[in-house]
């Protein structure tokens, strides 16, 4: 069975606009990070959208071939068990209590806690969610995220193919080069998919 990759939505955003937010979100609303039951986001994502709110699944649609020469595209979920759902923070008691196959919203630890003892709902900056959302919408390569510790000092822009006007961070491993994005969800993780070297251009 072979596979081929096609995306989930394909943006059609001005890649100009990712590196400075959509300036269409109040300031009171982010991007939370629900944890739930494996296998459940895009059923969630369904209910959320009905109930009013804007939920993200990180995922990319793969084409599979089988040996009776049909063929099936099926989504693939790039950060299991989690849903971003955009809203105030006021509404996520709400949807934990409407919703049970979600377990909890995501902590950020990297912030102390207040003088209540609480610590604060961890949210991806507006901006890193545009760009992972731009590189799962149009990347023709498989999309990965890591959260293993990253020294990424060489900035890059990438020129031509689907990702073209995108800046992200440069990694080469082995003979493959790729482009990386930073994703903070209470700890920081990077999404990243292999471009080919002569598609970046370095950035100062």
């Amino acid at each position: 069975m072979a596979k081929e990759l096609e995306t989930t939505e394909k943006s059609d955003m001005n890649p100009a606009d990712l590196h400075k937010g959509s300036g269409l979100a109040l300031p009171s609303q982010h991007w939370y990070i629900a944890e739930c039951k494996p296998t459940r986001e895009r059923t969630l994502r369904t209910m959320l959208q009905k109930s009013g709110y804007e939920a993200y699944v990180a995922s990319q649609m793969e084409t599979h071939y089988y040996k009776s020469r049909n063929k099936r595209q099926v989504e693939k979920v790039v950060i299991p068990s989690k849903i971003f759902v955009h809203t105030e923070a006021e509404n996520l008691m709400k949807i934990l209590y409407e919703h049970a196959s979600i377990y909890r919203f995501m902590i950020n630890r990297a912030v102390s806690s207040g003088s209540n003892g609480i610590r604060q709902f961890a949210f991806v900056p507006e901006d890193q969610m545009q760009q992972l959302r731009y590189v799962l919408g149009n990347a023709s390569n498989p999309v990965f995220l890591t959260a293993e510790d990253l020294v990424l000092n060489q900035r890059v822009r990438v020129m031509r193919g689907p990702l073209a006007g995108l800046d992200a961070f440069f990694m080469k491993k082995g003979h493959a080069s790729y482009i990386v994005v930073k994703v903070e969800m209470g700890s920081r993780h990077y999404a990243f998919t292999e471009v080919p070297l002569e598609d970046v251009q370095a950035i100062d």
